[in-house]
């Protein structure tokens, strides 16, 4: 009986604990990354990025939380030259290789799913404010030629999974399911060019890994 009792206690805890990181009135802030390589259009020559988000949010009621992140990505390709189809003139183009910074603002709202004991399934929808420097590189790495772009602004769908493995922690997966991009160019003095993107998931799958503390 005294064994039952434990036993019976010890889940009852378990379970408060997870309940406790997702209910109404908890803060949380982390940090998720994500790392690719990918290749550059159709030739051999890869991109390497990384992403770094910061966030805080708070839960407004049980299971629904909302917040900000911000956003850091660098995308680097050393400076071979190489070609690549311009869709807006129609014709290859040669240049350099490159390093771009994109910084934003994001704020976030997000909802959680009770899938088993620690480990949940969420949905998570983001505003995306971002402002991008782009830099052409020779082959040594050092600079060609600096132009700035106003990113513009956006919005997209990542949802993911958390392990709650304590009340106050979890490790989170997530993963880009659809994105779009209204793209406002600076190309040269006063000449602007608006593009917009939509993205799936296949177009470029970079799954981001992240922590949370809960306090």
């Amino acid at each position: 009986m005294k064994i039952k009792l434990t036993l019976m206690a010890m889940l009852c805890a378990v379970g408060f604990a997870t309940h406790a990181q997702i209910q109404k009135g908890v803060t949380f802030g982390g940090l998720s990354f994500s790392f690719a390589t990918n290749n550059q259009n159709s030739n051999a020559l890869k991109i390497n990025s990384l992403s770094i988000n910061p966030r805080i949010g708070h839960f407004f009621n049980d299971n629904l939380a909302a917040g900000m992140e911000i956003n850091y990505n660098l995308s680097k390709l050393n400076g071979e030259f190489y070609d690549y189809f311009d869709q807006n003139t129609g014709f290859f183009q040669r240049t350099f290789g490159f390093k771009e910074e994109n910084f934003g603002l994001s704020p976030f709202t997000r909802y959680y799913f009770h899938v088993k004991e620690n480990f949940k399934f969420f949905g998570q929808a983001n505003l995306t404010f971002q402002v991008n420097s782009y830099k052409n590189i020779d082959d040594d790495g050092y600079l060609y030629r600096t132009d700035y772009t106003f990113k513009g602004y956006g919005a997209s769908l990542n949802p993911g999974f958390a392990f709650l493995p304590s009340k106050k922690w979890n490790i989170e997966f997530s993963f880009p399911v659809i994105s779009y991009f209204v793209d406002r160019n600076k190309e040269q003095a006063y000449n602007f060019r608006q593009d917009k993107k939509l993205r799936l998931a296949l177009d470029n799958f970079t799954p981001s890994f992240g922590v949370n503390v809960h306090f």
